[in-house]
């Protein structure tokens, strides 16, 4: 039997309304649960993915349509039997069953479910492997009544400290949903051409459309960051479009665990939250305590991350930390703040009591969490970097003063800028890199040793600085000095290059930062961060070809950091 006899992948991972927190008008009630299909039917909703590796073990996590027990082998190891459990999180909406057989589902999501029938319930099967050797290669078998044999490779993480060569890709943003397939984005270009500057937009691409759609564009990037054989993936926040939409998952899954793409099944990745896997429930669209909550079950679901012992179990998995070889990642959640004072605010629209998120601002327990575990890592010699969601020294449309006057009026209600508060302890700790996205920007700055980037371009917007046409301030100004000195983006300093109607050369494309860490000399190591991007060909009258070429910018940062 085949993985997925006519396409089975019943689980899974905005526009710019969705950051905003668009909303749908109609309610929804969950349908009526299916009936459960016999072992003989049974099928992958995800196929076999890896997770939180350490020297020594290494989660394997799928999803299938059947409780029966499955197993894991692993080559010179042993086998390892699954203990089934009902992933009751991963529920659908009516209207998500309406939008599966509506003429709408270009993407042919669940085009074997029966007319007016939900998926299939999931089950979780989750393994954790010991007794492994550090900074190993193994091949492991996943073998599934019912379906067939699933075979990949993974590795473990070298030891901690050790002086081994690492390499990590990042990017955020992707925000997966079905109506991708045949969606494009806005395109803007810098304002160079017709002499303005360079943050500005050239106002005849304000209507402007990429070239492929966001299906293409992520399918392609995903291909190219699976051919640089990253030991794991750093992914920034806004995974899916709507965090409380299970369609939206299951289309993430379909990417990197399903079958459009398998990278998760080799490279175990690291995410963040962000203000979209706060967002939406199907009988409370929005931002809201609900929505909070049935977007943190279906998170929680999904992922295997290293335990922050925090004294709220929901604010598990929302920060963390993760050592692999020589590279320490502290992962932090940006999604709330003060309620009371936007100021200290990323999302002017959650309640962190209500929704049980946690506050990131100095004396809380996120901070001090934070600050105990940067200051650990650094008295380690540890290469140190920190990723959140907010972005915090951009120029894009979530970089303007937290507030609710409106973009219009230079305020933003998800705004990136709260996040400054953690400059000075990056900077106290020895931080090399911050990793962000939000802005959905590639954009870079250096402020005081510490490399702030926005990764915000894996497969979603390609937007510009500011918001044009409903306003085209660009808040380059509210930088710090040395930000702006070191400021470079793809917007501005990668100007477009034509041949009549066929782009040659530059512009905003999908792609995703590498990170190369290196032993130097006798205790040092040399970081190189390379921005990569897929360039999609086309014809002489700009008609996609469906090739895409692999890229870099020409902006390579390398940096030698001693321990």
């Amino acid at each position: 039997m085949s993985l997925y006899p006519k396409l089975a992948l019943a689980l899974a991972v905005t526009s710019l309304t969705g950051c905003f927190g668009g909303s749908s008008s109609s309610s929804d009630t969950p349908p009526e649960k299916p009936a459960i299909p016999t072992e003989a039917d049974s099928r992958y909703h995800v196929l076999p993915y890896i997770q939180n590796p350490s020297s020594t073990e290494m989660t394997v996590t799928w999803f299938s349509d059947s409780s029966a027990a499955g197993s894991v082998t692993i080559e010179g190891i042993g086998e390892f039997t699954s203990k089934p459990e009902l992933a009751e999180a991963l529920s659908y909406g009516s209207s998500e069953i309406e939008y599966i057989h509506g003429e709408n589902n270009f993407s042919d999501i669940h085009s074997e479910v029966a007319e007016g029938e939900a998926p299939a319930p999931s089950y979780k099967h989750s393994v954790r492997i010991n007794k492994l050797t550090p900074n190993t290669a193994y091949e492991y078998s996943v073998k599934q009544p019912g379906a067939d044999t699933f075979t990949s490779t993974l590795k473990t993480a070298p030891m901690t400290g050790s002086r081994q060569a690492v390499r990590f890709i990042a990017m955020s943003d992707m925000e997966t949903e079905p109506e991708s397939t045949q969606k494009t984005v806005r395109w803007t270009s810098n304002a160079l051409a017709i002499g303005g500057e360079k943050l500005g937009t050239d106002p005849d691409t304000y209507k402007r459309q990429y070239a492929v759609d966001q299906t293409s564009g992520y399918k392609a990037n995903l291909k190219y960051a699976s051919e640089r054989s990253p030991n794991f993936w750093v992914i920034a926040g806004d995974l899916v479009e709507k965090g409380g939409r299970q369609l939206d998952w299951d289309e993430f899954w379909r990417h990197g665990a399903g079958e459009w793409g398998t990278l998760a099944s080799t490279t175990p990745i690291f995410p963040t939250l962000g203000n979209h896997e706060n967002y939406w429930h199907p009988e409370a669209p929005g931002y809201n305590s609900q929505a909070s909550m049935l977007s943190y079950d279906k998170w929680n679901t999904y992922w295997d991350l290293p335990s922050n012992y925090a004294t709220d179990e929901r604010y598990e998995k929302r920060y963390y930390r993760a050592d692999y070889g020589p590279v320490t990642l502290i992962t932090l959640d940006s999604s709330n703040g003060n309620d009371a004072d936007p100021s200290q605010d990323t999302n002017l629209m959650i309640d962190g009591t209500e929704s049980r998120v946690p506050d990131f601002n100095p004396g809380s327990e996120q901070w001090n969490w934070a600050v105990r575990e940067l200051a650990d890592a650094q008295a380690q010699g540890q290469i140190i970097f920190v990723q959140f969601h907010h972005t915090a020294f951009g120029t894009g449309v979530h970089s303007m003063p937290s507030g609710s006057a409106g973009i219009a009026n230079g305020e933003d209600n998800q705004s990136g800028v709260p996040m400054r508060v953690y400059k000075e302890i990056f900077e106290r700790y020895g931080v090399t890199a911050v990793i962000s996205g939000h802005d959905e920007l590639l954009e870079y700055v250096r402020i005081n040793g510490v490399h702030y980037w926005d990764v915000g371009f894996a497969g979603d917007g390609l937007r510009g600085p500011g918001y044009p046409p409903t306003t085209t301030y660009v808040p380059f100004d509210l930088l710090p000095t040395e930000a702006q000195e070191t400021h470079w983006s793809a917007h501005g300093d990668v100007p477009e290059m034509w041949n009549g109607k066929q782009l040659i050369d530059g512009g905003k494309h999908y792609g995703f930062l590498e990170v190369d860490v290196r032993p130097s000399g006798d205790y040092g190591y040399e970081v190189i961060m390379t921005p990569r991007y897929v360039f999609p060909v086309t014809d002489e009258n700009g008609t996609p070809t469906g090739d895409f070429e692999h890229r870099q910018y020409n902006k390579v940062v390398r940096i030698l950091v001693d321990r």
